[in-house]
């Protein structure tokens, strides 16, 4: 199998995905939001990069959610923000949520040409790997990134999958993936490996490190969200 990475959003076009199994990974924190609202019954999630097309689509649904960021912080008039914890069975079993973000949801709209899109954090590694290989074709690996740069804590998601998936299929390792790789292996804990990063210390101080606790239990559900049809729900 081959398998290729992009680095962040705004790399992702229609020839770098067209026909492929596209992984998007969103740790901080879209991705880990939309895993963990799906695990607590949510039943459909409806991303999209600008908060515009969500105020005009949400403007005459009723039993729907808002929710998103921008720069971390919850988007103004929205009805929950992008920390996973707020995502309770409470507040979400049986409801469509709409959701931009400022990363995460740019990477997914950007990745439309895919023949599969799949939605991977911390939290589904080995669930996401076993997909890949159930699809048995070659796959991109799409990190949202931040704000258009690298992202630590996305690559060293990319690298516990690939390694993941070494235990199963034979892969060719570029030296981007052979890095990714390198680099889950630096530590045992994830945190150690993240510490000092830019987004991670951002969201540190804001105050999410709570999410954190959450967001860095390598896989914690079975579940594999994918994007079809203009929504991710599990199948």
């Amino acid at each position: 199998m081959k398998v290729n990475i992009i680095f962040t959003a705004d790399e992702v076009s229609q020839s770098k995905t067209q026909g492929k199994i596209c992984v998007v990974i969103d740790v901080l924190r879209a991705t880990s939001v939309m895993i963990t609202a799906l695990e607590n019954g949510a039943k459909r999630i409806f991303p999209f990069k600008d908060i515009e097309t969500i105020q005009e689509k949400c403007r005459n649904l009723k039993n729907v959610i808002k929710c998103g960021e921008r720069n971390a912080l919850k988007i103004q008039g929205f009805d929950l923000g992008n920390s996973p914890l707020e995502f309770t069975k409470e507040k979400v079993f049986g409801k469509d949520i709409y959701m931009s973000t400022t990363n995460g949801t740019k990477a997914i709209e950007n990745s439309i040409f895919a023949e599969k899109i799949i939605i991977c954090s911390f939290l589904n590694v080995k669930s996401a790997a076993e997909k890949i290989i159930e699809y048995g074709k070659d796959c991109t690996i799409i990190c949202a990134g931040t704000n258009g740069e690298f992202s630590l804590d996305d690559a060293l998601c990319a690298g516990l999958i690939i390694k993941e998936l070494e235990k199963h299929i034979d892969i060719s390792l570029s030296d981007k993936l052979l890095a990714l790789v390198r680099i889950s292996e630096s530590h045992d804990n994830i945190k150690d490996i993240l510490k000092g990063s830019t987004h991670y210390s951002r969201l540190l101080a804001l105050g999410f490190e709570k999410d954190m606790e959450h967001i860095f239990t390598l896989n914690k559900y079975s579940s594999v969200p994918e994007y079809e049809n203009g929504y991710v729900s599990i199948k």
